[in-house]
């Protein structure tokens, strides 16, 4: 059975042979760039401790690529640029049907935009009177103020990643001492350390968007079922103000099973797909810490439809004013429904 990181890996080259093919198809340079370089050159791989492929283009070819995502198949891919919604600092290439998040979920959903598993398209830009290239747009302070000769780029040679034939400059080495200073291996860098904060290859980031951010026009005018007996049950009941139209909740703790949370009758899991299918115009909302992995026990039981409640993320706007929900008095009937 593959590891995740294997299959993260996989994803990732899938993307990289559409961008170097669609590349080679419409005479754009680029070049290996940062941690892919790097591993070319020292294994012809990822590097152990890597997780994300890097690539730069000299600003004539991105700006042609950012103007052309329908260059890409867009059944599989999707080109986000600086311009897209989410607005990210260069272009990605990303793959339609997966997740990646390089924050927490609240941040991440907030920010909006495509959030596939992606490779990352680094504009080399000119620095004006000195025959060479910068990278302001990344976020390392350590390498976006790095200068990088343009006779250092072409012509360029080649370097095999992963069993893929990729562009790489022509002084590879003159680069990644400009990019490292050294090539010291990190302390204890032995096995892959994801940058990822959450990623899923088989899901796709609109169906988790979906169920963190559409529980309000959900819940209307349904009956809801909950998950989680803890100080979030709580919180949901005091804000939402949805108590009547609660059935019960559910917890995974046996000796729950039977009692009442904050008024809620708990039920046992193995329960609910019953109830369900007796309360048809009904709904269930997780309300709970340990929300992925209870996603993951409601898919098991083939319950596939479900919200789950993140605490920090809703805000109201009051007026001109944007209020977090935590400093809002509990209980004030006289505060709006929360909207997502």
């Amino acid at each position: 059975m593959k590891d995740n990181i294997t299959k993260l890996r996989e994803v990732q080259l899938d993307l990289l042979r559409a961008f170097s093919s669609v590349c080679k198809e419409h005479d754009l340079r680029y070049y290996a760039f940062f941690g892919t370089l790097l591993g070319i050159m020292r294994g012809e791989g990822y590097l152990p401790w890597d997780d994300d492929v890097d690539i730069a283009m000299p600003m004539e070819d991105y700006a042609k690529l950012c103007g052309n995502p329908d260059w890409f198949d867009k059944k599989k891919y999707t080109l986000q640029t600086p311009i897209s919604c989410g607005n990210p600092a260069f272009a990605k290439l990303r793959k339609n049907g997966t997740t990646a998040f390089r924050a927490d979920f609240i941040t991440e959903l907030k920010a909006g935009g495509h959030h596939g598993i992606c490779i990352d398209i680094i504009p080399l830009s000119d620095i004006p009177g000195m025959d060479s290239y910068n990278t302001p747009t990344v976020s390392s302070p350590n390498k976006k103020d790095k200068v990088y000769l343009k006779d250092w780029f072409e012509p360029a040679g080649t370097g095999i990643f992963e069993g893929l034939e990729l562009r790489i400059p022509a002084k590879s080495r003159k680069v990644l001492t400009e990019s490292y200073e050294t090539w010291a291996w990190p302390a204890g860098a032995r096995e892959c350390c994801p940058t990822y904060w959450f990623f899923d290859t088989e899901k796709g980031y609109d169906d988790y968007v979906r169920r963190f951010t559409g529980m309000i026009p959900a819940m209307e005018g349904k009956k809801v079922f909950l998950f989680g007996a803890a100080d979030s049950l709580r919180i949901w009941l005091e804000r939402f103000d949805k108590k009547q139209d609660v059935i019960c909740t559910f917890d995974n703790d046996p000796g729950k099973w039977g009692s009442l949370s904050y008024g809620v009758e708990v039920k046992n899991p193995e329960e609910l797909p019953g109830l369900l299918k007796k309360e048809k115009d009904s709904i269930v909302i997780i309300v709970s810490l340990w929300h992925l992995d209870i996603g993951r026990q409601l898919e098991s039981m083939g319950i596939n439809d479900y919200y789950i409640y993140l605490d920090d993320y809703y805000d109201e706007k009051i007026g001109n004013k944007v209020v977090r929900r935590e400093d809002l008095p509990r209980g004030d009937k006289t505060i709006p429904h929360w909207d997502a």
